[in-house]
Order: structure tokens, then sequence, then C-alpha cells
């Protein structure tokens, strides 16, 4: 029971992953069906979860809507590959996990600004002298996903803490 406690928790950062790629793919959905009330709903639903860490990658030079795709798709698999190998692959379950809470937290600090459109992405508010604390928003969704890579991260550090203590 507690290996698959343990394991269920290893899996948020891929529920991440994967929540961006539907995020990814609900753009070119939108695209081919503009009138679609169902397109309309997924996309506005992930929107305020996943719309920082998903413009950031594709504000990276070569990367498109596809190449976007694969690369989340391969984290998620990577993502589930590593949950179920724990003591194989680590170092990159860690890395893995915390990249993911990163794009997490970046979301819940940002998603409180209303923008239409990149001008103030490229300069956040609190970068320009307003320095006080952005709410943070409350996305059911969004509060999930952080709390899962979270508690993936928790898993992470208890497995190196343990490998070192072992030693």
């Amino acid at each position: 029971m507690r290996i698959a406690i343990f394991t269920l928790m290893r899996l948020g950062p891929s529920l991440v992953y994967a929540t961006a790629l539907i995020f990814v793919l609900s753009m070119p959905l939108l695209e081919s069906y503009p009138a679609s009330a169902s397109a309309w709903w997924l996309h506005m639903t992930i929107l305020p979860v996943m719309r920082e860490p998903i413009y950031l990658l594709l504000a990276v030079p070569g990367v498109g809507i596809w190449s976007a795709t694969v690369l989340l798709m391969l984290a998620s698999i990577f993502g589930i590959r590593a949950a179920l190998q724990p003591q194989r692959h680590q170092r990159s379950a860690f890395i893995h996990a915390h990249i993911a809470l990163i794009a997490t937290g970046l979301t819940m600090g940002r998603a409180a600004v209303a923008q239409a459109g990149l001008s103030d992405f490229a300069m956040p508010q609190f970068q320009r002298g307003d320095w006080s604390f952005l709410p943070l928003s409350y996305s059911p969704l969004g509060t999930f996903l952080f709390i899962s890579v979270f508690l993936a991260c928790i898993c992470c550090h208890f497995r190196i803490i343990k490998r070192i203590i072992s030693a």
C-alpha cells in the first residue's frame, strides 16, 4: 500500500506535463474549430494554469506547437517511467519534478495578473517597482497540480536523504 501511494505521489510531474500537453493541443483545436464551445472550455480551463510555462516554452527559438507537443509528451512518458522505477532514475526524477514545480509555482504567482497580450510578459508588474505581493491565483486545477508536484519533490528529497544516510 505504501509503495502504491509513493508511486502515485511521484506521478505528479507527469500530470503537469500532460496538462501542458493538452493545453498546447487545445491551440490548434481552437484554430480548426473556433466556434466549438467544448474547445473553448478546454482551452479556458487550462489557460490560467499553463499559460506562463507554455508561453516561455514557445518563446524559445525553433520551438513551435508541434515540437512542444513532442517535448511535453516525452517529458510525461519519462515521468511515468521514473515514477515506476525510482531507484533507477533518482537524479533525473529529481530534476524532472523540480522543473514541474518551478513551472507550476510560476503560474500560481503570475495567473493573478490579467493580461490579454504578451506586452506585460516581457516586463512583469513586480519588476517595475511594484513590490507588493501578488495574490496567488485560485484555480482548483492549479492548486491540485502544485500540491501533487510538491509531494513528488518531497519524495525525491526523502529518497536522496535515505540514500545518504544508508551510505
